[in-house]
C-alpha cells in the first residue's frame, strides 16, 4: 500500500530505510541507475509493510529500484569514466613484483 506521509516523516524515514546514501532534506536529488530518471525525496514513492517499515521505490511507472540502485547526480557510473586504452600493460620487472608481493601466492600465478 503506498504511504502517504507528512513531509518530516517522509525524511525520517529516507534516513532510516536508506542505508547507503544520506538524505539531508527532501529537495536531495538521486539518479536511478535503473530508468536515468533525476528525483527528490519528495517523490520517492513509500510502500508500507505489514512489519511496519516502509520499502522505498523509484518514482518512475513500472521502475522497482530501490535506494540501493539510486546514485547522486554527479557521481560518474564506472562505464563514464573507463575510456578505452585505461589498462597500461605492465613490464616484466612489476609483473614479477606483483607477484612476490601476492601474500599465499608462493611462487604461483595469481
Amino acid at each position: 500500500m503506498i504511504a502517504h506521509l507528512k513531509l518530516d516523516a517522509r525524511l525520517a524515514v529516507l534516513r532510516v530505510e536508506d542505508r547507503v546514501r544520506n538524505w539531508r532534506s527532501l529537495d536531495d536529488e538521486r539518479l536511478c541507475i535503473v530508468c536515468k530518471r533525476k528525483f527528490n525525496g519528495r517523490q520517492v514513492e513509500f510502500r508500507h509493510l505489514r512489519n511496519g517499515k516502509y520499502e522505498l521505490r523509484c518514482p518512475t511507472d513500472h521502475c522497482n529500484s530501490g535506494p540501493h540502485l539510486w546514485i547522486y547526480p554527479k557521481t560518474p557510473l564506472v562505464s563514464h569514466v573507463v575510456r578505452s586504452g585505461w589498462r597500461r600493460p605492465v613490464d616484466k620487472k612489476q609483473e614479477g613484483r606483483a607477484f612476490a608481493l601476492a601474500p599465499g601466492a608462493q611462487g604461483h600465478r595469481v
